[in-house]
Parts: structure tokens; C-alpha cells; sequence
């Protein structure tokens, strides 16, 4: 029988991991440089680059927000999910903040390439920010998913009962959800990529941030997912709140926590 204190734990160990990866990538700044001059070199001036991050980042907010309307239709867990791991991408852009101001690392345009949209001085390199909100936000999405094709499928519990492969392979049998799972992190990653090619982030700074984004979502929602879903049973109790909350054809699961 699994511990009930073992998604705190686990959350603890992805905050972990977060905390001696993201410190360790600083070590790799001279090769991070050198990868930075190779491409920025032949990609710094193309027409519109500076956009496709800021894009990125929209597409993948609309996704969460599809991904939480959907999940209105999976019961209260799959709601959970997608409220807390939003709540997770804001806690993740808040500590990508708090490490810019830690660590203070100047940006590779200021001294080391001229580009036409570089950010001015003050504005920190480590780690990369829309990196930080596209990976965040891409794990919410795809755990909303998974929560929500897990409930509609209703298999065993695919988030954290089984290895990360078997609940891919779970999702995967869920031709609705398919997409909500790739596509989030295919636009995270160019999200990323765009931020070295515009030559405002150096690689390391990309990898820092997508490494806080995927970890302190996920930290978030082990954490918060479950006592997220009896806060909104305890909503629910009031009819226009439950409405909102969950579709017509599932809001017998708030009847019955009420019962």
C-alpha cells in the first residue's frame, strides 16, 4: 500500500533535482558561449524571430486553457490538475525571476553580438524567463491531459503510478488527448530555441529555464493536486460555483462528495 505522505516526497525530489541541475549549468557557460556565437552568428537578423517566442507563449497559454475545459468534463482530479498546475507556471516564472536577480548573468548581446531586439541592461540572462513560462505551461497541459484521458478512459492511475513510459504509451491509446500532449512540447521547445536563435538567451539559459518550468510544475501538482480536488468538492457546494467547475454529465461526483 503506497505511503499517502509520497507525493509530498516526490515533489520534494523534482524540487531537488531543480536545485542542483539549474546551479550546475553555470558550469557550463564557456561551451554555452561558444554554441551562442556559432548561431546567433548566422540567425540574430532574421525577420521576425523576436515574435515566434512571444507567440509560443500565447499558443501554449490557450492550450491551458482548452486543457482546463476539458478537464470540466473528467471530474474534480483532472480540474485539480489544470488549477494547480497553473498555479505551479506562476510559482515557476516567479523563482526563474527570483535566479535572474540572484545570479545576475549579463546577456550575450550587451557585450558579445549586436541584434536589433536585445533587452536592456538590468534585464538578467539566467535563466531564460519565456523558457521558463513555455515549459511550465506545456507541463500543465500535459498533465491536465493525462489526468483528463485517465478519467474519461478510466484506467489505473497514469500519473504517478506507473513509470513516465507507460503513462505516455496510456495517453497515446487516447486519440483525443494525443495532441495535447505533443503539441505543448514541441511549442515549448521552439519556444525555447527561438530564445538562442534571437540571440538573446545562451543555451545554458534555455535549459535552466525549461529545467524550472518542468520541475516546479510538477513538484506543484504531486503536492497539490489532491487536496486541490476536495477544495473544489467543498466549492462545489454552492450550485453556480459547481457549474463553472464541472460539466453537467460529472457534477454527480460533487453530489456525492457533498453527500
Amino acid at each position: 500500500m503506497k505511503s499517502p505522505r509520497s507525493p509530498l516526497l516526490l515533489a520534494l525530489l523534482w524540487l531537488l533535482a531543480a536545485a542542483v541541475i539549474v546551479p550546475s549549468l553555470l558550469l557550463l557557460r564557456g561551451p554555452s558561449t561558444d554554441l551562442y556565437l556559432a548561431v546567433t552568428a548566422r540567425t540574430a537578423d532574421l525577420p521576425g524571430v523576436e515574435l515566434v517566442a512571444e507567440v509560443g507563449v500565447i499558443v501554449l497559454a490557450l492550450l491551458w486553457l482548452l486543457a482546463a475545459w476539458q478537464a470540466r468534463g473528467a471530474g474534480l482530479v483532472a480540474v485539480a490538475t489544470a488549477v494547480v498546475g497553473g498555479a505551479g507556471a506562476v510559482l515557476a516564472y516567479v523563482t526563474s525571476e527570483v535566479a535572474k536577480t540572484v545570479v545576475q548573468q549579463p546577456r550575450g548581446c550587451w557585450d558579445l553580438i549586436e541584434i536589433a531586439h536585445c533587452p536592456e541592461a538590468g534585464d538578467w540572462s539566467f535563466p531564460s524567463n519565456h523558457t521558463t513560462i513555455a515549459f511550465a505551461l506545456a507541463t500543465s497541459v500535459v498533465l491536465t491531459a493525462l489526468a483528463t484521458g485517465r478519467a474519461r478512459g478510466g484506467a489505473a492511475d497514469a500519473l504517478f503510478g506507473t513509470t513516465t513510459a507507460l503513462r505516455f504509451r496510456r495517453a497515446r491509446r487516447l486519440p483525443p488527448h494525443r495532441a495535447m500532449v505533443v503539441a505543448p512540447v514541441l511549442l515549448a521547445v521552439v519556444t525555447g530555441a527561438a530564445r538562442l536563435v534571437q540571440g538573446v538567451h545562451f543555451p545554458h539559459d534555455v535549459v535552466a529555464g525549461a529545467t524550472v518550468g518542468v520541475c516546479v510544475v510538477v513538484a506543484v501538482v504531486l503536492a497539490l493536486r489532491r487536496p486541490g480536488a476536495a477544495g473544489l468538492g467543498v466549492l462545489c457546494r454552492n450550485e453556480v460555483v459547481c457549474r463553472l467547475v464541472l460539466a453537467p454529465g460529472v457534477r454527480g461526483e460533487a453530489d456525492v462528495r457533498r453527500g
